[in-house]
């Protein structure tokens, strides 16, 4: 996911009550339906008996500090707000391409996707009591584009006029009118981060003159009508979710009563932790230590690959203004030595900013090998000297490749300085206002999408207009083939979205790369043996949805 600003606006038609009436019915002619399937057998089955299973305890290096979905960005908070707040539709099991209702039990689009239509759950309940209906729906969507926050890019694509294109047909109908095709608007709305839905009545509640969203109160507590609640946050220590007795799924069969989210910054204590039998899930643990739990029996690792880039971010300012310069670094780093070596095969090579799992991946983007003699020619025609000395600024755990690179680039006379900032100081510094001039030459960083699609992925990356602050164009990129292929992307057809995907991996590769694109990691996590129900999905990675989850 991704920080970034609103996309370029497209107003969406106005439409009279008449005309949304004669719309909602021609949906179900022309258009597609979705639903779950109803078994007469299932009605009259009794539902099983709610057995407890516990505490399910979850260690990480950070712990969630702001759960409001309109402005999170951490992946430590995505954990809590998948467990406390809901969509109206969700990604089907490990499929990324697939949905399932969730708040909504049926939904359909026009027949070019421009119009959606929800139909919802009756008697859903929010934590508070309070019934959840079309107007929580609206409310939520709005907010999370006029709040204005880190996230109000994600629905911001789609909905330039929210409060006008949103609309409540009753109770429980909303009717989502885009203007124009969009086909992959319900990835847009099953997406974990920014779509899920809160109790507006609460939230209301708690809106103030200089706070009209309410987005203080939301940052620390819950709105939601998932399957736990918060009972407990100690600041810098733990959040501590129970069970919500009344989930309109129910409790039926093994589930956890209780969920513990502690912070254990130090990953050797971690690993401690999982071998005492104190911790049932971890992540980013060194690979040394995922290597000898996999010896433990009472733990299994499992490290499965998903849509994640690791990079380094060449800044388009001083000895790396010239595409050549980028490409002479591309050639440079040593990818085997970083693969194999630091990361232990713990990852794969990465060649461009979509990774292989993704739609639009292009197996046959240009593919840099380790050259230093093409790295110094390169150089050389490039105009960067020997002796010329640049900076690499990171922060844990993306450290290690940097000292690689500059042992390689001390043999082609280049200087590295490795700078160091804890994490509060990287994104400060990553998403200030400093010209390009001003930052460091390169800087580490990691990226996936909110769904499964090449444009939500590059642009924040690549696009000119998401140079940091606005977005995660962290090195301030800029090339105007890029920006017209993103342009076109945004509302294009999957066949030109496709083909526009491919050429944007030509560019930002071989042509004019903006940074050393040079792993996509495997998602390694440890976790007890007897635990269960875990279901990975490669764009909701790195976080847990404990209520599918039980020990044996």
């Amino acid at each position: 996911m991704s920080l970034s600003g609103l996309p370029v606006a497209h107003r969406g038609r106005s439409r009279t009550a008449a005309t949304r009436l004669a719309a909602l019915a021609g949906l179900l002619l022309t258009g597609t339906v979705f639903a779950v399937p109803h078994l007469a057998s299932a009605q009259h089955r009794l539902p099983a008996a709610f057995v407890d299973k516990g505490t399910v305890t979850f260690v990480g290096a950070q712990l969630a500090d702001d759960i409001d979905p309109a402005s999170n960005e951490s992946e430590f908070g995505d954990t809590v707000i998948r467990n406390i707040d809901e969509n109206v539709v969700r990604l089907a099991g490990s499929d990324p391409n697939s949905f399932e209702p969730s708040l909504a039990t049926s939904w359909s689009s026009s027949k070019n996707d421009s119009v959606w239509v929800f139909h919802l759950r009756h008697g859903v309940k929010f934590h508070s009591g309070d019934e959840m209906t079309a107007d929580d729906v609206k409310y939520s969507w709005v907010r999370s584009v006029q709040a204005n926050l880190a996230g109000a890019y994600m629905l911001g694509r789609f909905l330039s006029n929210p409060d006008k294109q949103i609309k409540v047909l009753d109770k429980y109908t909303v009717e989502v009118d885009l203007g124009r095709p969009q086909p992959f608007f319900i990835n847009g709305a099953a997406q974990d981060y920014n779509a899920l839905i809160l109790d507006s009545k609460l939230l209301k509640k708690h809106a103030t003159k200089s706070d009209p969203w309410a987005h203080d109160w939301a940052s620390h507590h819950d709105a939601g009508s998932g399957p736990y609640m918060i009972s407990r946050w100690d600041a810098g220590q733990q959040i501590v979710l129970t069970r919500f007795p009344g989930y309109w799924r129910g409790w039926s069969g093994p589930h956890f009563s209780s969920v513990v989210l502690r912070l254990v910054p130090d990953s050797t204590t971690r690993r401690e932790l999982m071998e005492r039998n104190q911790a049932d899930l971890t992540i980013d643990l060194t690979p040394q230590d995922d290597d000898a739990l996999k010896q433990n029996r009472a733990i299994k690792v499992i490290a499965p690959y998903a849509t994640q880039i690791d990079y380094i971010a060449m800044t388009e300012a001083g000895p790396l203004a010239s595409p050549l310069a980028r490409q002479a670094l591309s050639y440079a780093f040593p990818y085997n030595a970083v693969i194999k070596g630091i990361l232990r095969g713990y990852a794969q090579r990465s060649y461009g900013c979509l990774a292989h799992t993704m739609l639009g991946y292009d197996p046959n983007v240009f593919k840099y090998q380790t050259d230093l003699k093409k790295a110094r020619e390169l150089l050389q025609k490039a105009g960067v000297k020997p002796g010329t000395t640049l900076t690499y600024t990171y922060a844990d755990p993306q450290g290690p490749p940097g000292e690689l690179l500059q042992a390689q680039l001390a043999q082609i006379g280049i200087t590295l300085k490795l700078q160091h900032l804890d994490g509060a100081s990287f994104y400060a510094l990553i998403y200030s206002n400093k010209k390009a001039s001003e930052r460091p030459n390169l800087l580490a960083y990691g990226w996936w999408p909110d769904y499964n699609e090449p444009y939500d992925m590059c642009n924040t990356l690549l696009a000119s207009s998401q140079a940091a602050p606005n977005g995660n164009n962290i090195g301030m990129y800029h090339n105007a083939e890029v920006d017209r292929l993103l342009a076109e992307m945004e509302n294009a057809n999957r066949e030109v979205l496709l083909a526009d995907a491919k050429k944007l991996q030509d560019i930002t590769s071989r042509v004019d790369p903006p940074a050393i694109w040079y792993a996509e990691p495997a998602q390694a996590t440890a976790m007890a043996a007897n635990l269960h129900g875990y279901v990975f999905n490669p764009v909701e990675l790195r976080t847990f949805y404990f209520y599918t989850m039980y020990r044996s």
